[in-house]
């Protein structure tokens, strides 16, 4: 083994083990937990009397001996029992409740001596643990963040991405109550004498039951954004498409981009920072048509969870943000399937068992249409994609779960215009086995491999002009890359009691970059078998994390964590440690406050050729010049939340950003497989800001409201004379503003208003001519010659464009939720301005004229209308 090896595993050994001291220290029960006095069997002489009187019996029956002054209890209260008490613990439980005493225990005697505060009644009993699945009733789906509820000690946790969940509960009678938004409520008595095992199954509301309420509002755990699976905003539909990813970018702190392959930048993060994972397997490029749209299907999505202020220690590799999604399982019971038929493209899934309770499929497919209404809209964008989407669910037995997944995915989309006539080629491929192992009440096991391989294609053609602009020669340049990923990891999750979880794993990734290899021809290729690639570079990464959640009250919570990672590339070797922390606390039921800091560590660099189309983003890993880019981050944070439907949060964050990646000037791109490194640049920056979201929910009325006030920095010490500079995504001020008003059960009008600051882009301040003796160009004041200018730039992104903004409107028909065949109808509007998403601006003077700054404003998707169905059955 090698040395390195050797030191990580040293590392990670230290880590599982300071993990399980702390465990042991923040577990450690009390002395009136560990002691058998308490546990001893006894049945009371009778069900009713004073505290004096059961006080007394107990010490006739089980020679204990019980001391106590007269002042410090109440002991002519009255105790009625119900008969299920079978322990000195049970009866003391209900005959010291809210006595202020504490109790010493000492060569088999009781002293109760007196407290400012009232006894902990549950210490005296043994605790168990109450656990098992909550599932969808009709199809037996896993339902992830159910709340359960223990109703006599006001206790609330929720389940796990797996519908798992597990509760210690003193021993005794408990009333429990299962919730999921959507759902009925289920409530249930049970009696605790050991660890018991219950499976839960909740069932829709019918339509006409359903009522806007919302759930209990337990204290926060993390600082995720979810997407519910059934989440449905019409005013957010892109040319009928309910893409859930486009909800992702109505949070605070989140910008949208059309005109960017890559199409999502998080609190000042670069495009390559976000980590998106499907099912847990790594998707490089999750989206289609340049962005606009995402690779997931909202028919067959189970959960989508957003990580931006907060990072769980199981997640590593990027430095913005998360982007967890798991798909369904595939209905248990009973075949299901929806379709769906847009302006944009046609989509199905289909959902059933093979053999029902223990094996079920679940089958997702979407492709464009060859014609779309788009190309008359879209400024001639003809975009042509497919999603492939396959899961089988085995169950082998009560306490195994095998899950397999398949995922493949293409987009291929001509670009053509007015000097314009680019390619874009990419595609996805993914898989994944998983296994779910509950090993007894208190541990679940979630072991998996995956691998998924993305490809990309660019072709830019550009011509030669004559004098009067026509073309004399045309050439096209045509770049490819691709990426293949392996990994295998394993993540535990052991209740240890009722106030401390701990979550740990270890995984090992494989990943091999084959760099892109450019190829000039006189025709834009889109074979990918043609071009001819560098030395593949790959890399390896083992990794491992410890996690403790720990409850030490009602209204606290913390959550301290680390991450460890060992990176090997060639001869390259880097070691991080990165520390993970959320806190959070209830005020009351309707206020929490919270607070986060994580470190990230990033291996993989993206940087993009600015000389070619939108398509030219490249993956490059990190070496001994190029280390691994890093990041801090910090966010406090406040929560209300109240019975009348409304929901506000605000955070504050600030990030600092380390080995950042930019093209460096005046450098050939990528000129051979050797010096690569030295084209690229390394640099820092930092964003901080402010967010706020509100929410509310009525009957009629649906808001959604959010606002971003932030800054984002970059600095390179070769670019801009080693001088800070905004980033060129800079947007100081964004609004999102979505209602969705009821007209009755089955029609709903809704809008959405999106508004963002300009961003930030250069000029330069000084325009002379080049003077040239032996070109003869030596008279500035002779304007019959064509002079060449130069352009004297002082400082980067100096000057902001205009502002954007995006009105969307829709109306939707719904048929009744009662049918077994439900219709829905959806008609409206995407961006009704025709507002542009992109602003360039050029410089155009003469010797005789001041320079004018040209703005021309680009619009990837202008005023567009659409109508779509979907069936579902």
């Amino acid at each position: 083994m090698k040395y390195t090896e050797t030191k990580f595993l040293h590392h990670l050994l230290r880590l599982f083990l300071s993990s399980a001291f702390l465990i042991f220290i923040l577990s450690n029960p009390s002395v009136a937990q560990k002691k058998e006095i308490f546990t001893q069997r006894y049945q009371p002489s009778f069900k009713k009397g004073t505290v004096k009187a059961f006080l007394e019996d107990i010490r006739l029956r089980t020679q204990i001996v019980i001391e106590y002054s007269s002042n410090s209890l109440s002991l002519e209260n009255i105790i009625d029992l119900d008969g299920t008490e079978t322990s000195v613990g049970m009866v003391l439980q209900k005959i010291l409740k809210d006595q202020h005493v504490k109790l010493i225990e000492r060569s088999n005697k009781i002293i109760l001596a007196p407290s400012a505060t009232p006894i902990n009644v549950d210490e005296l009993v043994a605790a168990y643990t109450l656990f098992g699945f909550i599932n969808e009733d009709t199809s037996r789906e896993p339902m992830i963040d159910a709340t359960i509820v223990d109703v006599c000690h006001n206790k609330t946790i929720v389940s796990n991405a797996h519908g798992y969940y597990s509760l210690s509960l003193p021993e005794g009678n408990h009333q429990l109550k299962f919730s999921y938004t959507g759902y009925n409520e289920k409530n249930i008595s049970v009696s605790i004498h050991s660890n018991t095992r219950t499976d839960i199954r909740l069932s829709a509301k019918s339509e006409m039951t359903e009522i806007f309420v919302t759930a209990e509002n337990p204290i926060k755990k993390n600082g995720a954004d979810k997407i519910p699976s059934d989440l449905n905003e019409p005013y957010n539909f892109f040319l009928g498409e309910n893409d859930p990813i486009r909800s992702v970018y109505l949070f605070p702190g989140v910008i949208n981009l059309p005109e960017n392959f890559s199409g999502m930048l998080v609190r000042g993060g670069g495009p390559d920072e976000n980590l998106f994972l499907l099912d847990g397997t790594q998707i490089y490029n999750p989206s289609h048509m340049l962005g606009a749209l995402s690779i997931i299907n909202q028919t067959s999505m189970k959960s989508l969870q957003l990580f931006r202020s907060d990072f769980p220690s199981k997640y590593s590799g990027s430095l913005s943000s998360v982007i967890d999604v798991y798909t369904k399982d595939g209905n248990m019971e009973h075949w299901h399937g929806e379709g769906n038929l847009s302006v944009l493209s046609g989509s199905f899934t289909l959902e059933g068992p093979l053999v029902k309770n223990k094996t079920a499929v679940m089958a997702s497919f979407r492709h464009s249409w060859p014609e779309s209404m788009l190309f008359s809209f879209s400024n001639n964008l003809k975009p042509n994609f497919y999603d492939i989407h396959f899961k089988l669910t085995q169950l082998l037995g009560k306490n195994d779960k095998l899950m397999g997944n398949f995922y493949k995915g293409q987009d291929k989309i001509n670009q053509s215009g007015k000097n314009t006539d680019n390619l874009h080629q990419w595609g996805n491929i993914a898989g994944s086995l998983r296994w779910n192992h509950l090993i007894g009440a208190k541990s679940f096991i979630n072991t998996s491999v995956d691998a998924s391989q993305y490809n990309n294609l660019g072709g830019y053609k550009y011509s030669l002009l004559d004098d009067n602009e026509n073309e004399v020669q045309s050439r096209s340049l045509g770049t490819f890359s691709s990426i293949e990923h392996y990994s295998g990891k394993i993540d535990g999750e052991f209740y240890l009691s009722a106030k401390l979880r701990l979550n740990m794993g270890a995984k090992y990734n494989h990943t091999i970059i084959e760099p892109f290899a450019t190829k000039i021809t006189a025709h834009l290729e889109d074979d990918e078998k043609s071009f001819t690639s560098f030395t593949p570079l790959p890399f390896d990464e083992l990794s491992g994390y410890a996690e403790i959640e720990y409850k030490p009250s009602r209204h606290f919570f913390f959550r301290p964590g680390m991450h460890v990672s060992n990176y090997q590339f060639k001869d390259y070797h880097f070691f991080s440690w990165q520390p993970r922390f959320f806190m959070s606390y209830q005020i009351d039921a309707r206020n929490q406050l919270f607070a986060s800091y994580s470190r990230m560590t990033q291996y993989l660099h993206l940087v993009t050729n600015p000389y070619l189309g939108l398509n030219a983003d490249i993956w490059v890993p990190s070496t001994a010049i190029l280390k691994p880019e890093q990041s801090e981050s910090y966010n406090l944070g406040y929560a209300f939340h109240n019975k009348r439907g409304w929901r506000i949060s605000i955070d504050g964050y600030w990030k600092q950003l380390q080995n950042i990646t930019n093209y460096a000037d005046g450098k050939s791109y990528f000129i051979n497989q050797t010096n690569w490194e030295q084209n690229i640049e390394s640099g820092k920056g930092w964003s901080y800001g402010m967010e706020l979201m509100t929410e509310w929910t009525s009957r009629k009325f649906s808001l959604h409201f959010t606002y971003t006030l932030s800054w984002s920095w970059r600095q390179f010490d070769n670019i801009n004379q080693g001088e800070k500079f905004p980033f060129k995504y800079d947007r100081r001020h964004i609004i999102n503003l979505g209602i969705v008003y009821h007209l009755s059960r089955k029609f709903d009008v809704s809008a959405l208003w999106s508004y963002s600051t300009g961003d930030v882009y250069s000029m330069p301040d000084y325009v002379y001519p080049d003077y040239d003796n032996a070109q003869q160009i030596t008279n500035p004041n002779d304007l019959l010659k064509n002079y060449r200018f130069i352009y004297q730039f002082n400082s980067l992104n100096q000057y902001r464009t205009s502002d954007y903004q995006r009105f969307n409107a829709s109306i939707q028909y719904s048929s009744s939720k009662q049918k077994k065949i439900k219709s829905i109808i959806a008609a409206g509007v995407y961006n009704i301005f025709g507002s542009p998403d992109q602003y360039s601006y050029d410089l155009l003077g003469s010797l005789n004229n001041k320079s004018l700054i040209i703005q021309s404003g680009n619009t990837v998707y202008n005023f567009i209308p659409y109508v779509s169905y979907t069936l579902k059955f």
